[in-house]
């Protein structure tokens, strides 16, 4: 995927911000369809029929929402983890993110082992302190390199969304799904900011207590010990 327009409104949020970015993109996506709207302070409840053609993370945090619940709430949902899961590994088929495993064992590898081995070689005389140091120092910049949430593709991905999508400023407009995805809170903030406030989306989300996961028929299941991160 190289061209912006081939990646899904919540794809560019994920490449953007995260899970959460996406989870927030997704839900401003409903809110313009009027499928969901703010119900208190910090909360959210959905309305109307889930249209067919939407993206599969929006389908899951509509079926999700249950009641009035807080966005976090939502986002925490079992059906909803799946979803951003299995959008996190499309991603990362696509080479615009980087697996766990590469951002964090990589350059702890990287990091830890060869400076033990130049130690060695400079202990036996095979290199000396000076080469040894740059060996050091060239192996900690190959390790900062997979440190990126990002490949180098993703981000050039998400710098033409940006040249393709610019900011909305005065007569220049934006479908809010996109500001939310490029533009985080300030393009919450310029294109639904009654939704942003009072859904509670701004900052990291409102969390509240609710740990049920509604089934597909609108029954809520028992709590499954879930955490408040999406």
């Amino acid at each position: 995927m190289t061209d912006p327009s081939d990646a899904s409104t919540t794809d560019l949020g994920y490449l953007s911000g995260g899970a959460w970015a996406a989870v927030r993109t997704a839900l401003v996506k409903l809110h313009v369809r009027g499928l969901v709207v703010a119900d208190r302070p910090g909360g959210l409840r959905r309305t109307g029929v889930l249209p067919a053609g939407v993206e599969p993370l929006e389908r899951a945090l509509f079926g999700a929402l249950y009641g009035s619940m807080a966005p976090r709430e939502v986002a925490n949902q079992h059906r909803v983890r799946r979803a951003l899961a299995e959008q996190r590994e499309g991603l990362i088929g696509l080479g615009l993110l980087r697996p766990a495993w590469h951002r964090f064992l990589l350059p702890a590898m990287l990091v830890l082992v060869p400076p033990m081995l130049v130690t060695r070689l400079v202990a036996g005389d095979l290199v000396g302190v000076g080469t040894g140091l740059v060996m050091v120092l060239a192996f900690g910049g190959i390790a900062s390199w997979f440190l990126p949430r990002r490949t180098v593709s993703g981000a050039r991905l998400l710098r033409a969304a940006h040249r393709q999508h610019p900011f909305p400023t005065g007569e220049r407009t934006l479908e809010p799904g996109l500001a939310a995805a490029l533009y985080g809170t300030e393009g919450l903030l310029t294109t639904v900011p009654q939704f942003a406030r009072e859904g509670g989306l701004l900052g990291g989300g409102r969390w509240s207590r609710f740990l049920g996961d509604p089934r597909l028929d609108g029954s809520p299941l028992a709590a499954d010990g879930v955490t408040g991160h999406a």
